[in-house]
């Protein structure tokens, strides 16, 4: 028996469905989502999970995964997504650092500014000397 298969992809993929074998594994159809979409092999890492159990391992198969609806139409859900490399942290104490030395230096020279009829209020003040 065929499984519909959905897929939710990221940007500018899409979403796109294929029907895979109801003994296939969640590997054998990543596998699958690689040829119907040859792009997205020239990213690195992608993560390839199951809406309805996003525990699942890769060779979890389809028909563990199935959810039938009333016509006892059997689907299964997938989400592709880039996996999005962080670091250790610490950008909020760097930001913070900086906002203090931006504030530390300010500065009342507004003399390139312009008022609402669109002056320069250097001009105005020279103007009024």
């Amino acid at each position: 028996m065929t499984i519909a298969v959905l897929v939710s992809a990221f940007a500018p993929f899409g979403n796109f469905h294929l029907s895979c074998d109801e003994d296939a594994t969640i590997q054998q159809v990543f596998e699958d989502v690689m040829v119907e979409r040859p792009l997205l092999q020239r990213i690195d890492n992608l993560r390839f999970v199951p809406t309805s159990r996003p525990g699942a391992t890769r060779l979890t198969l389809l028909s563990e995964l199935c959810e039938e609806d009333e016509e006892n139409h059997t689907l299964v859900s997938f989400r592709l997504t880039p996996v999005m490399v962080g670091g250790k942290g610490g950008f909020g104490s760097q930001l913070r650092a900086a906002g203090g030395r931006m504030s530390s230096k300010k500065t009342s020279n507004n003399d390139s500014c312009r008022d609402l009829s669109g002056r320069r209020l250097s001009t105005l003040k020279e103007a009024q000397k």
